[in-house]
């Protein structure tokens, strides 16, 4: 006997507004007061202000927004393994390091102009913006090596997995169904960007191409992986450009804005190759989300490569 529709697919009847905005402000709100509350009672091993406390924070969120998410996999008949899908695409490695690369230039140009034009009108905000650092305070943590190392897992391991569950997995596969698989596509990617305030522009771009990367593979471990590379390579960019900067003169404002056009250089280099990835992977409009075609029935029977 078939199983009824929304059990057969789950995406139809799922709340994404919870899991959203629900569990991830509740819980993000909720660890906040937590965390600060032992540390005023003295309770943590360390001081309160301690910058461990980012990635501490960030690792108990997210774990706890991956238990919600199975969770609710038992109350909607979600089948984990279906999201995630095949464990070995046919996909070329070379072609996905070649658009992590290019994700990469049109990352930090987009982000140099961006950053210019924020410049002409907000130049203390531009420079707060150059100060950000991906594994900031470390030297000033009472447990510097234990805060390299939750910042590592952090970025290589649980922002990859769990950010591409969310918005791939779950917010992609959920708005497709109520407003089809291009517009699923681009609004998760949206979302994405926006959240990465800081470089919305590259973000949002990066988003896409992991979204079409999971409708093109069927598989959530492409993105993944493409996530984590990328991850990997902005952290090597950042400790290289930390080793090669002195202190006494760091990067200001004033050289963002001279040497802007780099920033156009870079995203002109990438486009290319990005533009040809979404064009030739742009869903059409009767195509199903990748977790009805992971479907074990239907995978059985589709054998042919993905790209």
């Amino acid at each position: 006997m078939d199983r009824p529709p929304f059990l057969s697919n789950p995406f139809l009847v799922l709340q994404s507004r919870y899991l959203v905005l629900g569990t991830y402000v509740i819980v993000s709100g909720v660890v906040g007061f937590g965390y600060a509350f032992l540390g005023q009672a003295g309770l943590l091993p360390w001081r309160w202000t301690d910058p461990i406390a980012m990635p501490v924070q960030s690792i108990v969120i997210w774990t706890v927004l991956v238990l919600v998410i199975v969770s609710m996999s038992r109350d909607y008949d979600l089948n984990l393994h279906q999201v995630f899908g095949r464990e070995r695409p046919r996909f070329s490695i070379l072609y996905g390091l070649l658009l992590v690369a290019s994700l990469l230039l049109f990352s930090m140009g987009s982000f140099s102009v961006l950053l210019y034009v924020l410049s002409l009108s907000f130049p203390d905000y531009a420079a707060k913006i150059l100060e950000t650092d991906l594994m900031p305070g470390g030297g000033n943590s009472s447990y510097p090596q234990l805060y390299n190392a939750l910042m590592m897992c952090l970025l290589l391991v649980y922002a990859p997995l769990v950010e591409e569950l969310v918005f791939r997995g779950i917010l992609l596969q959920r708005w497709a169904m109520k407003w089809g698989l291009r517009w699923g596509v681009v609004t998760s990617s949206l979302l994405f960007g926006l959240l990465h305030f800081n470089n919305p522009v590259g973000l949002t771009l990066f988003g896409l191409v992991m979204g079409l990367l999971y409708v093109r593979t069927r598989s959530l471990w492409v993105p993944v992986l493409c996530h984590c590379l990328n991850n990997l390579a902005a952290l090597g960019i950042d400790w290289l450009s930390k080793t090669t900067t002195p202190v006494d003169n760091p990067v200001t404002v004033e050289a963002i804005q001279q040497s802007w056009w780099v920033g156009l250089v870079l995203v002109l280099v990438a486009l290319p190759l990005l533009w040809q990835f979404i064009r030739r992977s742009w869903p059409q409009p009767l195509d199903e989300i990748p977790y009805l075609l992971n479907e074990p029935k239907l995978a059985e029977k589709e054998k042919t490569p993905v790209g």
